[in-house]
């Protein structure tokens, strides 16, 4: 077959003779909202492909002063923008696709796309785009290489692809589309435009060795930390990745999060090593955004806190009172990474992949090795994997290992069926079981129903290498939404969405712990701002999760209650947006009643398209906060909590970021009262004051980073913060001004990552 190879410059203007021999796609529709009408600014994409790789072009028509031309942070795909957005499926099955969007500004987004629609911004891939414009027009151009990511082999002389174009037109809150569909849909990658390109799989080796050069002020240490990856895609399909002393830097801060339920806080990874072709051991579930229920390979868990035994070095082992003291003086958060290697197989039916990860030791304890295979087939509209995951713990003689075999079906484009169940096995524990099954079912574009059940026995237990929000659990539950966008021209609402769910909760007993009904409302308006409205309620229930699996009281009763929420996001006044929420809730446990009001708000300033202030601000109140503190003793507190996020976002060029961001939390519990709960779960008053809970957190991060060439930058990042706990003299200044003048952590950081 002869090669075929365009001379396109990717400059965002279409000036090349290929652009005239390309393919044209002009039947553009509003798919969010989902009205499914005419595009109100003539939409025209080009599309053309030779051995190199795909390109394509946007021609957007659009009056000048409505244009939006700030630049933004890479990934930031849920704030408005005018925006050109494509979307690949390189093997045209349906697993895996990648979203691939310039701004205006030409600031860029790349997500992942897994299990229909589910969204991931972790990956970052090499492809290119740029933006030019006209007086009638904006126009944008991508290139994206074959060598990208992998892809499996495909029959015949041609390649036949998934594909989606989009355009987010933000003065008017909406995204016009072809085909008609939308990742905010249930079923998307299905439903791609097929479309036969250029057939070409080359083999590819790309080499990112690293440098971190770190210097901690408080202890004044210096330190100096290098390693490299590999990435090397065979061009069949297959790609192997391995990594030395894996990358560890993280230059984005985790926000600030003070938690006292008995549940972990999830985090996403952030390390290059651990988001690059992983979306193959992805089996995961967001309820919510920031809320996870489960992940069976959750890799922040690799180079997680060592486990420590220091009763190893005692006098009883042969130690000293030293040697433990030394052990129990001398305990990190993390544990380094010898190695990592992962390797994934894309064929036409069946995928499959194997992933390893090896800690270092650390003093006083040794690293733990990490473990996983998954494999994926399809046959016409169904999909079934299987995935195994091991960690090995000998340092604590734990070996833990899940099963899990997850099943989806398409019987037609409106309804979707999927399953999950897995097993977990260690040398401690009974085995556990887990399953979830979910079904949804879109009747037309304004309606939308769902419907699921969960189960996990007390026993289940993934967390050795993956995340589970509770074991314990038999839940079911139903949603309806209903979404309006048919308003006449001369209304102010564009769209407006009712949405109810019902939820029952119980134990893997089937011990009823509550019923929760919600009520979702959201309106959109034409000038692009926006409100909500949720209404919460619950029956009277059991709260079995703070009691901490106690034998002598294993929940504690709760009356019924509600939980009120307003939220308004403005349009864009010149330089300025704002947004307000306010929240009351009320909860009821027979000896006492809390009271909870909450309030909020923020704006940002824009003086220029490369330049951003922001400042968010909340204020909450408790009258009864409820906490554990110890086997059957509770605390109740008058709690005053406040929260303050500003920073600044500046683009000197193209090339460059620099990033400001403060975020301070004060955290006051007083006129504590201890409480103990009856073999009935009822609380009964102890009669004693307990000890007031006073925090102070804070988070400062100046971080400046240089774009060398595509996947290849170079940080500069300084980092202050740290908490305190102080007495009930202290007021919400003293506790911001002390935790800045005496911070637990006071960092510089210098790291480069290139790519060859």
């Amino acid at each position: 077959m002869p090669s075929i190879k365009a001379e396109i410059i990717i400059d965002g203007k279409l000036n090349e003779k290929e652009w005239q021999d390309a393919q044209v796609f002009n039947d553009f529709y509003v798919t969010v909202p989902f009205s499914l009408e005419p595009t109100p600014h003539k939409t025209q994409t080009l599309f053309y492909s030779d051995d190199s790789g795909l390109y394509v072009a946007f021609i957007n028509a659009q009056d000048e002063e409505t244009r939006d031309r700030r630049k933004h942070q890479r990934d930031n795909l849920h704030q408005t923008y005018d925006r050109n957005v494509v979307v690949i499926d390189f093997d045209n099955n349906g697993s895996t696709g990648y979203m691939l969007g310039v701004s205006l500004s030409n600031s860029l987004i790349d997500y992942t796309i897994t299990n229909e629609n589910q969204v991931d911004k972790d990956w970052d891939g090499e492809w290119f785009a740029r933006t030019s414009e006209s007086d009638e027009n904006w126009y944008s151009e991508f290139f994206i290489p074959w060598t990208m990511v992998p892809m499996s082999q495909q029959e015949g002389e041609k390649r036949t692809i998934g594909f989606s174009v989009s355009r987010q037109i933000r003065y008017l809150g909406n995204y016009v589309a072809f085909p008609k569909v939308t990742p905010q849909r249930p079923k998307f990658l299905s439903k791609l435009h097929k479309i036969q390109v250029v057939k070409s799989n080359p083999s590819r080796v790309d080499f990112f060795p690293y440098v971190v050069a770190n210097n901690d002020f408080i202890k004044d240490d210096s330190s100096f930390n290098a390693g490299a990856e590999v990435f090397y895609n065979n061009g069949r399909g297959g790609e192997i990745s391995a990594t030395i002393n894996p990358d560890f830097g993280q230059v984005e801060s985790d926000n600030i999060v003070v938690n006292f339920s008995p549940r972990e806080t999830f985090y996403s990874d952030k390390r290059p090593f651990f988001t690059q072709s992983q979306s193959m051991f992805d089996i995961s579930l967001d309820w919510y955004p920031g809320f996870e229920l489960y992940s069976l390979l959750h890799t922040r868990r690799i180079g997680d806190a060592p486990n420590y035994d220091c009763s190893r070095y005692s006098l009883a082992e042969g130690g000293s009172n030293e040697l433990v003291s030394e052990c129990e003086d001398n305990q990190v958060n993390s544990n380094g990474i010898d190695a990592a290697i992962k390797y994934i197989q894309l064929g036409e039916k069946t995928d499959y992949g194997l992933f390893s990860a090896f800690e270092s030791n650390e003093n006083f304890s040794e690293g733990k090795d990490f473990f996983a295979f998954r494999t994926l087939h399809r046959k016409d509209d169904h999909k079934i994997g299987y995935m195994v995951t091991h960690a090995d713990k000998s340092f604590i003689n734990r070996q833990a290992t899940v099963n899990a075999i997850d099943y989806q079906y398409l019987p037609s484009s409106k309804i979707k069926i999927e399953s999950l169940a897995m097993v977990s096995n260690s040398n401690e524990d009974e085995a556990g079981f887990g399953s979830r099954t979910a079904v949804s079912f879109n009747p037309s574009k304004e309606w939308k129903y769902g419907a699921e059940y969960y189960y996990f026995n007390e026993d289940l237990n993934i967390n050795d290498m993956g995340y589970l929000w509770r074991n314990n659990l038999a839940s079911y539950g139903a949603s309806v939404n209903y979404t309006r966008t048919d308003f006449p021209e001369d209304s102010f609402v564009n769209n407006r969405s009712y949405n109810f769910d019902y939820w029952d909760q119980n134990n893997a007993d089937n011990e009823n712990l509550n019923e929760f009904y919600t009520f979702f409302f959201r309106q959109s308006f034409k000038d692009t701002s926006s409100l909500g409205i949720n209404i919460f309620a619950k029956g009277e229930g059991k709260d079995d999760e703070i009691t901490r699996g106690s034998l002598e009281a294993p929940f504690i009763m709760q009356d019924a209650g509600h939980r009120l929420e307003f939220s308004y996001h403005s349009r864009i006044y010149g330089f300025w947006q704002y947004q307000l929420n306010t929240a009351y809730e009320f909860w009821d446990y027979y000896s006492f009643t809390n009271e909870a009001k909450r309030i909020g708000g923020g704006f940002s300033y824009t003086p220029q398209d490369n330049l951003r202030f922001w400042f968010r601000v909340s204020h909450g109140t408790n009258t009864n906060w409820l906490t554990y503190i110890n086997d059957n003793h509770y605390g109740t507190f008058k709690q005053i909590r406040s929260n303050m996020n500003i920073g600044a976002r500046w683009y000197p060029s193209e090339k460059q970021e620099l990033q400001v961001k403060l975020e301070m939390l004060s955290f006051r519990n007083q006129k504590g009262e201890g409480w103990f709960a009856n073999s009935s779960g009822f609380l009964v008053r102890k009669n004693q004051a307990e000890e007031s809970i006073n925090i102070g957190n804070i988070s400062f991060q100046i971080r400046y980073k240089y774009e060398i060439a595509p996947l290849s930058n170079f940080y500069f990042v300084y980092t202050r913060g740290g908490g305190y706990d102080f007495d009930d003299q202290a007021n919400t200044s003293k506790i911001i001004r002390t935790t800045w003048r005496e911070p637990e952590g006071n960092r510089l950081a210098a790291k480069v990552r290139i790519r060859f």
